[in-house]
């Protein structure tokens, strides 16, 4: 009884969770731009001021700057961050009423040809990205091209929201592939798809330490495993806010893996490989590394 009581109850928060969202969305699609990023920036004031993960984003910026975490810069980076993850969050919201002719006016596509180009071996492809800028939106740019791209999301128990987001991504081009079921990349890789993984953080909880910018960090290691595996071209991609309302999405050479050796040492130096490019784009996109997570290991 007192079992079925909670499931009820769980229900009812989850619907009105849902409600809020839909909400946000209704508002965000029936205002302009500037209003609702004003509304957006309004919010994250509030939600810096509340504390709220402030600590793990100072952490983050000081530690990719290498600056003293009571640094003012580190502050006034830290800030932006938040500013730039609701803009993120209005660009998905008004997702109901952006054309995709409007997104690829949006979102300037930049190496398409290197992802195209990777597809020609029959095996897939695999794009590397970070949580920076509307990533969100960077990967449906690529969908937009024909291209089919799955992008790992978390899997959220709120049924409600699970079925809005996995229907509000798919509208823009882009298909949701929970990070709770990920056996079916190597189906999606067999058909010659693309699969997009972010690479700075985990949410399953298996990532392994590794060196970052002289620093030990946990990082996700399935985007090179997978590719190992499965001989599927591994690609850097990362979007970059240009201006308030465009980005610019950029699509890189794929990685020279090594893939002859050790299993160990082979997910070792290739981790190695890929980690150096995370490292430049983090660094010179600090403001727009929206990462609310402490991901570093203390000493």
């Amino acid at each position: 009884m007192r079992n079925k009581t909670q499931k009820v109850l769980n229900s009812i928060y989850n619907f009105f969770g849902f409600v809020d969202y839909m909400l946000a969305a209704f508002i965000a699609c029936t205002t302009p731009y500037p209003v609702s990023f004003l509304i957006g920036k309004s919010l994250a004031w509030l939600w810096w001021i509340t504390r709220k993960n402030v600590s793990s984003v100072k952490i983050n910026v000081s530690n990719v700057l290498n600056l003293d975490i009571n640094d003012p810069m580190v502050a006034v980076i830290s800030k932006k961050i938040y500013f730039e993850f609701a803009k993120n969050v209005i660009d998905f919201f008004k997702n109901g009423i952006i054309s995709i002719e409007q997104l690829k006016r949006n979102v300037k596509l930049d190496g398409i040809d290197n992802l195209k180009k990777a597809l020609e071996n029959g095996r897939g492809a695999i794009i590397f990205t970070a949580h920076i800028g509307n990533f969100e939106w960077g990967a449906s740019r690529i969908g937009a091209e024909g291209i089919k791209l799955w992008g790992v999301g978390l899997y959220r128990e709120n049924r409600f929201l699970d079925k809005y987001f996995e229907k509000n991504r798919k509208s823009k081009c882009l298909n949701t592939l929970n990070a709770n079921k990920m056996l079916g990349v190597f189906r999606i890789l067999k058909n010659n798809e693309v699969v997009a993984i972010p690479t700075d953080w985990d949410p399953a909880g298996t990532a392994r330490v590794y060196n970052f910018l002289g620093k030990k960090v946990m990082l996700p290691s399935g985007a090179v495993q997978i590719a190992l595996a499965s001989g599927a071209t591994l690609i850097p991609s990362f979007i970059i806010r240009d201006g308030k309302y465009h980005h610019c999405q950029v699509i890189c050479e794929p990685l020279k893996l090594i893939r002859e050796g050790n299993k160990e040492e082979l997910l070792e130096k290739n981790m190695q490989i890929l980690i150096k490019v995370l490292e430049k784009y983090i660094t010179e996109n600090i403001d727009q590394w929206v990462m609310f997570h402490d991901i570093w290991v203390k000493d």
